[in-house]
């Protein structure tokens, strides 16, 4: 086992549940579609990684072989995202890992060198965010649990990250580079490359 673990959050694929704001605009089809694409492009960036790889899914253990290359094939537990995350990090250490990032499927831009930064970056502060351009973030590392940052209750909002600092005891906190999550039409339309695929 590698001291370092990537816990992916997906959605499972199911038409009207993934998407769900950029569907409002674009219909649940071309919104599913988007997913997909998304999910397959994050897998294909991990399958390369040196670090071990948990996906957890949303719902169900699906059959596919997608995910096959994961160390993990977990499901999410917990009502709202902060439980889920809290869970997710708790069951990461209890394994043994030294340090955990997790990250969702909603980042085109995803690459290899930004998690490995982020796991560069545990080794002298406490945690890491991904900020994104709608006030939370793609990514969450840690190196220990920090309870507080599950309880803030703005999830949804754009003021997931500043709640979350505000929850940090220290200022052992590292920065990657902002990023755009697919969340809704708007965001779609700064990825041109993204858009040609649907």
């Amino acid at each position: 086992m590698k001291s370092s673990l990537i816990i992916v959050f997906g959605k499972n694929i199911v038409k009207g549940k993934v998407k769900t704001r950029l569907a409002k605009t674009i219909g649940d089809s071309k919104a599913l579609q988007v997913y997909k694409i998304l999910l397959m492009n994050t897998a294909k960036t991990l399958k390369s990684s040196k670090h071990d790889i948990a996906m957890f899914y949303s719902d169900f253990k699906p059959t596919n072989k997608t995910w096959s290359f994961a160390k993990y094939q977990r499901l999410q537990k917990g009502d709202l995202l902060g439980e889920r995350l809290e869970n997710a990090f708790k069951w990461g250490f209890k394994k043994g890992y030294k340090k955990i990032c997790v990250i969702g499927t909603d980042l085109w831009n995803i690459d290899l060198k930004l998690i490995n930064d982020a796991f560069k970056a545990l080794k002298n502060c406490n945690v890491v965010f991904g900020p994104s351009s709608d006030g939370g973030y793609y990514l969450l590392g840690l190196k220990k649990m920090i309870l507080p940052l599950f309880k803030i209750k703005s999830w949804g909002t754009k003021k997931v990250l500043e709640d979350s600092v505000k929850k940090i005891s220290d200022n052992s906190i590292f920065y990657l580079a902002m990023m755009n999550d697919i969340d809704n039409e708007k965001d779609l339309k700064n990825h041109p490359d993204l858009i040609s695929l649907i």
